[in-house]
């Protein structure tokens, strides 16, 4: 992804009616000292910039905004003079929303609460990351064959491979149908099932109607249309 910082200021209002729409995100980064927090939004395959924090060591990691609907935003941090910072997704919504994590597992180890689309897309994650891992065993057996050139070893590891991918999409297609009504169930369409139009098309014709109307759900319609 390109990455363009381009930084937008949320104007508050006092309104009940306005208030509906804000978030707030308090994060929270176990032995991080010193680094600058980045929130992110997806826009058009770029990450663009919407709020930074300073963050020092003994201030709150706070971001306020406004939004219309539940959708994917990513965190980043950028500490030590890293070359590149450490990014991790997860689902704003309109609520008070808290994520936790360590330094040492940003990214992967994230505790969240406030946010329904956030909980179940950590649960997607959690048994995502069992099958890549398995994957990635398969993967090193297969390799070490290869330089025995043991063609019955490696042609066994590579045929479970497959077995565990097809797995994998099927579990994927039957989170998202399990999740049809959350705004998650079309993200994971279109995010990990594109290669079949026949799930595709399952997976919409069972959200229901107000999640049809979500940004996800009308992105899964035009793969189909």
């Amino acid at each position: 992804m390109k990455y363009f910082l381009v930084l937008f200021f949320f104007i508050f209002s006092c309104t009940k009616t306005d208030n509906e729409n804000y978030f707030s995100l308090s994060l929270e980064i176990e032995d991080l000292k010193k680094g600058i927090i980045y929130l992110e939004k997806i826009n058009d395959s770029s990450l663009v910039v919407i709020d930074s924090v300073l963050y020092n060591g003994n201030n709150s990691i706070e971001f306020q905004g406004k939004i219309n609907e539940p959708e994917i935003m990513v965190i980043s941090l950028i500490f030590e003079n890293q070359p590149e910072p450490k990014r991790f997704p997860f689902f704003m919504e309109k609520s008070n929303i808290i994520l936790k994590t360590r330094l040492k597992d940003f990214g992967y180890k994230i505790d969240s609460k406030g946010s329904k689309n956030d909980s179940i897309y950590r649960q997607y994650l959690e048994i995502n990351k069992k099958f890549n891992n398995e994957k990635l065993d398969l993967i090193s057996k297969s390799l070490g064959f290869q330089k025995s050139n043991n063609k019955d070893s490696i042609s066994f590891y590579d045929s479970k491979l497959v077995s565990v991918n097809k797995r994998q999409f099927l579990h994927n297609a039957n989170f998202a149908l399990r999740y049809s009504n959350y705004e998650i169930a079309p993200y994971i369409a279109i995010t990990d099932l594109r290669e079949s139009s026949a799930i595709l098309d399952t997976i919409y014709k069972s959200l229901d109607s107000g999640i049809k109307n979500s940004k996800y759900a009308l992105e899964l319609k035009t793969l189909l249309d």
